[in-house]
Parts: structure tokens; sequence; C-alpha cells
């Protein structure tokens, strides 16, 4: 039996032993016996600082034990949906289910707040449940991960949350490993500080290296990789995706890891829903050489893919953005920053010390290194490389709503200024739709913030009571006089409007761009919607490329950075130009993705055609999708009805698909790639065989074509199993159920976007055609100019071959 503290109650110690029960381990380190015996798990507000992998989820489940038992309800947060799933399955091992209802909750809706006992969720979850009035019923909110208050993406949300758990007095407990101002957050939250008198399991190695020569900085890292092989496996942090997968190559083509025995070109081929592309392949030759990347670009199944490939042990060298920076305990024992600058700007040294903070958190090494690259004089004095890691400062979390004027300009706080004035903005938005409806409310918010908090502080002497006196008055005016001045702008700018001297409330065009933000979470300001508004409704009834080339132009994550020239693709500039688009880079997203993309088009054919990247395109229709389902709540805003075929255009963008081919994908297992094979085979057949029938022709969509096929073919199943690769036995039964059902007239066809131009028929009149070739993979030709295909003749087919 574990020795636990004599301080602790027989509740705190059944629930401490029950835990360890379920834990293989059987006793309390040093950081948990600290968090136990200083009141952790008391009815009040915690701050849990310790080092990364010194045990800080057993004491955060040991909150989550304890409020169970007290009859609590319990909101466990985290900054990712992923990371949701992976702290799921770790509560669900203990807690059990026949006494208590565990739910994996998402942002939006309900997700579990009204009826779980423990709810896990992300940050943006329970801010959205908390400023819906959803959350009613939770005691007690665990912030896992605390320290993505420093982020400019999470921490706006977080502080926000924050901010709501105290104004409804929910008992919070937060941990973390990098909190610069450990004391000042504390005091914020009102909550004990626990600091762990533990160092780090696996002590951090830091050297330095400075670049030089005139090496790439993939041979470069591969070179020092080459010196320290026994120091694998290795992490790569870069700041761009090109630089994550390029020097992936690099380092792959030099490098001497073990060759995998996983053929991990079977694996992405059956885990993609579209043909190769060379992403993909450039991934394969890198895996197949003991290296991977990794970016939230690249398709869920294919990332884990990698990520299994880390962790047991197949992959040596692994290149990535910072979506690995928190939340994946794999086996490195080397870190290296490639990139220690953004857009020009050093990054944080909290940032740099999360990343660093990968390597080592498997408790058998002895020690872990940290390389970061460097070419700048001064980056020794920002990054303090000749002081040890566990004893570098940090820089102060500052508010994400402001910097109070109090407050030493040149004080190394967080405090992002650019944003502050927008995160403002949607929050005074926020408060008002949902019942914050008078200037004193909103100011009273305001106060409860990191802000309110460091602006109230810092008019105070140290020592005096922070409730009284012409300071603490000084402050509230202060942070009164900026809600103003924001309000102000907010009510000429039309989201908000006084319904009498006294009372506020949010105009038609507030709601809707409140229910758009919340519906998408694509960063923009305010006056970004309120444009989109006004074109939506200047240009009524509007076209879909409109639409697309305005969310191209508002949000980076819709554009696909793309541009075309006339050496490249005249025609396609011509169409361009025919349509009134524009040709930079939101006219060609435009053009892409509504009339290749949404129309099925091989994205290795939209790649040879354009000659452009079409590693993103999937990525980007799935954010477009994101940003077109809502875009009726902004029509609430306008004078004129939402088009009828939103929906179907967002589905579109999704699947990479035609309207009519939806009803294909709606079937278990039938995804874009194997509604490209099916049309490929199609089209070879009917080309060799001469159009076999005067029904219908090539240019439409798969399904019409596979039921003519289907009612002019025998044995259509087997056939389609022999010939169609990647249409296995499973699958086919599937498919035939579709086509089945799309003949007896047992769907719906949606209503379908009016594309102003056809990418079909452009491909056609650019003279190009899709071939398999010889090999039978269903990969497509290039796109050739009034010749023929090049490569080799594909093998002859015909409709039998169905």
């Amino acid at each position: 039996m574990a020795e636990l503290p004599d301080s602790l109650s027989a509740t705190e110690t059944y629930c401490i032993e029950a835990l360890l029960e379920a834990k293989p381990f059987d006793e309390i380190n040093g950081t948990q016996r600290a968090f136990f015996e200083q009141g952790g798990l008391e009815e009040s507000n915690t701050l849990l600082a310790a080092e990364t992998g010194n045990g800080k989820t057993f004491c955060a489940e040991a909150v989550v034990k304890r409020a169970l038992e007290r009859g609590q309800t319990v909101g466990y947060l985290v900054p990712s949906v992923q990371l949701t799933n992976g702290k799921y399955s770790s509560l669900n091992k203990w807690i059990d289910t026949d006494r208590y209802t565990l739910t994996n909750a998402t942002w939006g809706d309900e997700a579990g707040y009204q009826y779980a006992d423990v709810i896990v969720a992300t940050f943006d979850s329970h801010f959205e449940a908390a400023i819906r009035g959803v959350d009613s019923r939770i005691d007690v909110l665990v912030y896992d991960d605390f320290h993505e208050l420093y982020s400019d993406f999470r921490g706006p949300t977080i502080e926000k949350s924050l901010a709501m758990a105290m104004d409804r007095d929910v008992e919070i407990c937060a941990m973390s490993a990098t909190i610069g101002n450990p004391d000042e957050i504390a005091q914020w939250l009102d909550a004990e500080l626990i600091i762990s008198p533990e160092d780090r399991g696996v002590p951090i190695v830091e050297r330095p290296l400075e670049k030089s020569g005139n090496k790439t900085y993939g041979e470069f890292i591969a070179d020092h990789m080459a010196k320290r092989a026994d120091e694998a496996p290795f992490m790569i942090f870069n700041f761009t995706t090109d630089h994550t997968r390029s020097r992936a190559v690099q380092i792959a083509s030099h490098s001497g890891f073990k060759r995998p025995e996983t053929n991990y070109r079977e694996k992405i081929g059956n885990a993609i829903d579209t043909t190769l592309t060379d992403t993909h392949q450039d991934l394969i030759k890198c895996l197949e050489q003991g290296v991977g990347f990794h970016y939230s670009a690249l398709e869920n199944d294919i990332k884990q893919i990698v990520e299994k490939g880390i962790k047991n042990g197949e992959i040596q060298a692994i290149s990535c953005t910072t979506t690995l920076a928190y939340g994946f305990d794999s086996p490195v024992q080397a870190v290296i920053v490639a990139d220690l600058t953004r857009f020009g700007n050093f990054v944080g040294r909290w940032e740099y010390i999360q990343w660093i903070g990968r390597a080592g958190r498997d408790s058998e090494m002895e020690e872990a290194y940290a390389y970061p690259i460097y070419s700048r004089e001064d980056a020794a004095d920002v990054f303090q490389f000749d002081t040890p890691v566990e004893e570098k400062s940090l820089e102060s979390i500052g508010s994400h709503f402001g910097h109070p004027k109090g407050l030493d300009s040149d004080a190394d706080y967080t405090t992002n200024l650019e944003s502050a004035k927008t995160n403002l903005e949607w929050l005074l938005i926020e408060l008002v739709q949902n019942g914050w409806d008078s200037v004193d409310a909103l100011v009273g918010f305001v106060s409860s913030t990191l802000y309110g908090h460091y602006t109230l502080r810092d008019r105070l002497t140290l020592g005096e009571n922070p409730m009284i006196g012409s300071e603490v008055q000084g402050g509230r005016d202060e942070i009164a006089d900026r809600v103003r001045d924001v309000l102000t702008e907010l009510v000429e700018n039309g989201f908000i409007e006084m319904v009498s001297e006294s009372m506020l409330a949010t105009t038609d065009l507030g709601t809707a761009a409140f229910e758009y933000d919340h519906a998408t979470r694509i960063d923009c300001p305010p006056v970004a919607i309120k444009s989109l508004v006004e074109t939506l409704e200047a240009t009524a009834p509007t076209d879909p490329e409109t639409i697309v080339a305005e969310l191209a132009e508002m949000f980076y994550q819709c554009n696909l950075g793309e541009t075309v020239t006339d050496d490249e693709s005249p025609e396609f500039l011509e169409l361009l130009e025919r349509h009134d688009l524009g040709t930079d880079e939101a006219g060609v997203t435009a053009g892409v993705m509504c009339w290749l993309w949404a129309e099925g088009i091989d994205v290795e054919l939209i790649q040879l055609t354009l000659d452009i990247d079409v590693s993103h395109v999937s990525r980007t229709g799935s954010q477009l999708a994101e940003a077109i389902r809502p875009l009726a709540e902004l029509y609430t805003a306008t004078s004129h009805t939402p088009p009828q075929w939103l929906e179907t255009m967002a589905r579109q963008m999704d699947a990479g698909i035609t309207a009519e081919d939806l009803h294909l994908t709606s079937f278990q297992g039938i995804a874009r790639g194997r509604v490209i094979i099916l049309d490929d085979r199609i089209r070879n057949a009917w080309q060799n065989f001469g159009e076999g029938t005067d029904t219908i022709d090539l240019s439409h969509p798969t399904i019409e074509k596979l039921a003519v096929q289907y009612e002019n073919s025998v044995r259509f199943e087997q056939r389609l199993i022999s010939n169609a690769e990647g249409i296995g036995s499973q699958t086919a039964p599937t498919v035939v159920q579709a086509i089945e059902d799309w003949i007896g007239g047992d769907t719906t066809v949606p209503a379908r976007p009016p594309f102003t131009a056809s990418g079909r028929e452009f491909l056609e009149a650019f003279g190009g055609e899709k071939q398999t070739r010889t090999d039978g993979s269903d990969s497509t030709t290039a796109i050739e100019r009034g010749q023929t295909s090049i490569g080799s003749e594909p093998r002859p087919t015909s409709l039998d071959d169905f």
C-alpha cells in the first residue's frame, strides 16, 4: 500500500488508493505528494506547476475521482479534439461506468453537458457551452495543458472560459509545466499555487547549433543526425508545412536509418480517398527510409499512420510543425528546432521550452537532447542558451484582451496588442448576444479576465485591499473607458444597438456574426464578417464562385495560395476572366475548387493541367465546407433568403465530387478515391469500346454512368471486384446497393450549385483525357496539348470488364 500524507481526509485517501489500483504503479511521486499535501483535493482552486513527465495527470484524475465521490460534475478540458480521445480512454479505464456517465464532447450543441458526470472536452467546447448557458451543471473544471493560455490561437478562449468559470463560482484545477508567472496567474484565479519540488524525470541537455555555410537546412540536419545517430529517434520542429515536407525529403535521402518492415506504400494507398499526390509519394519515400513528416493539412488517417510509426520505433526521424508539440508521447530522444523565428520574429521561450519538452518522455532514457538551430547572434540571449533548460526564465502570461496602462510596457508579458482589440470586440458581441445587456455587466465580466486583473492590481500598492480605494476605482474606470470605446465602434458598425439608455442588444448583423463565428472558428475581425454580409447582399442571387473567392480573400485557410500563369494554362486564365473572376489566388481558388475539385476531377489531373501544388486541395475543400455551411446565418442579416444549394455546395467541397455522386459517398466505405476509380473504369471501357450506349455521355456524373453500366452488364458485381482496383468483395455489394437505390428512385438529388463553368467540359475542350496506365493503377496520365496522352497505351478494356 502506498504511503500517503497523514493530512489527507479518509475520502481523499480512499480516492488516491482506488486510483492507484487502476494504474501500473503503486506509489506516488514527489510532485503528487506535494499536490496532495498542499490541499490539491480540497474544494478550492489550485494551480499545479510541475516539470513534464512528473505525474500531473494522476493529480488531475484524483481531482476527478474526489469530485465524483462528492456527487459533483466534472469537465476535463484539453486543447484539441484529438487529445480528448486519449483522455477519454484514460479516464474510461477506471471510472465505474455503471455508476457514472463519461462522455467525450466536442464544441457545439449540448455535447453531454446536460447529463454526463464527467465531460471530456476541448477549451472551445466549454466556452461554447458556458456562453450559451449549457454548462450550469458543472462543479469542477480541470484545465490540462494550461500553458496554452499563452497561445494567440487558443489563449483567448481559455481566458474567457476561466473568466466564465470564476463568474459562476466553478472550482478550477489547472496544471502545466511552462508558466512564467505562476504566482500572478494563481492570484488571478484565487488559487492555491503548488510548485513541484521535483526536477524533470529525464533531464534535457541543450546543444545549440549555428547554421552556416551553403547547405540547406535539410542537409544540415541530416549531417547532424549522422554524427549523433545514437540519439535517435529525432523530432524536427519547423514553422511551415513546405519546410516540414522538403526537409524530411532531404533528410531521407541522406539518412542511414534501418528500413522499416511495414509496407507504407500499401498503407498510405489504402488510407486515402484520392489517387496518390506528390505529397503522398514524397511521404512514402520518406517512410521507406525511416523518416516521416507530419502537419495538420495531411489527412487524419495519414497522420495516424505516421504517429504509429514513431511510437513503434520504425520511424527514426519525424519532421513536423507544432501539431505534435503537446499531447503526443513518443520515444523521441532528441528534438531539433529548425525554426526559432516566425515571420521574422523569435518565437516565445515558452513555446521553445514546450517543443523541446517532447524529448525524453520515455523514463527509460538517461538524458534527452535539444538542438536549436540559429543564425542570428541575438538568439543566444533570447533563448538563454547559457542557462540550463530547467533554469530558463519564461515570459509572463499576458491577457489576450489588452495591456493595462499601468503595466510596464517593457515587461516581458505576452500580450498581442494587434489581436487584443479584435478579441475584445468578439467578447462584447458574445456577451451581449447571451444576456449581458448593460455596460455595467460588460465591464464586470471584462474585469474578471486577466486583463481586468492586471488593470485592477497595478492600480494598487502592494498589500492594499483590492476591493477598496481610489486606485481600484481608477482601474475600473480604465476598464470601463476601454469597453465603451470598443462598444461605440461596434454600435457604429451595426453589430450592437442601444435598445434604451441602459439596455444593449445585438442587431441582426451582430447575431448573424456571432452564430457564424461560433460555427466556423475561423479567425477574423467582426468587420470582415460585415464585409461578407455586404457581398451577399450586393451580389444576390450570388453564384458559388463569388462565394468561394470572397472566402478565399477573407480566410487564408480557404485559399489554395496558388496562381496560374499564361505559360502554365492560358485557357484556364481565360475561363476565369470570362466569368469575372480574378486571376489572383482567390480567383484561382474559386475556379479550381468549383470547376475541378467539386466536379470530381482527379487531383493529379488538376496538377498536370494547371501546374499547381495540389497537396492542400483536400484540406482547403474541408475548410471551405466549414465556412460555407453556416452562411445561411449571415443571410439573416440581408434582405435575401439563402440559396437552397448551400449545403450541397459545402458537401461537394468536403467530398470533392459532383452533387449527384454525393449519393455514392453517403454509403459506408465509398469516398472520393473510389468514385474516381469507378469513373476511370467506365471511361476506359466506353472510350475503347465505342461509347456502348446512346443514353448518356462521359461528362455525366459517375452514378449515372454506373446505372447505365449496371443495366447493360451481366455479373456486374463479380466483374467489378475483378477489374476495379480498390473495389473488393466488401465494397462491391455497397456499390451495387447504391446503384440499385439510384435506379429505384430511393434517393433525393440535392439542389445542385449553379457553377458557371464545367471543369469536365473545360478539360475536354482543352484536349485532355484520363486514361488508365498499363500497370493497372488508377493514376491519371498527363494532359496533352493537341497530342495523344503521354506514356504507354492503356490496355484494351470493354463493357465486359464490369
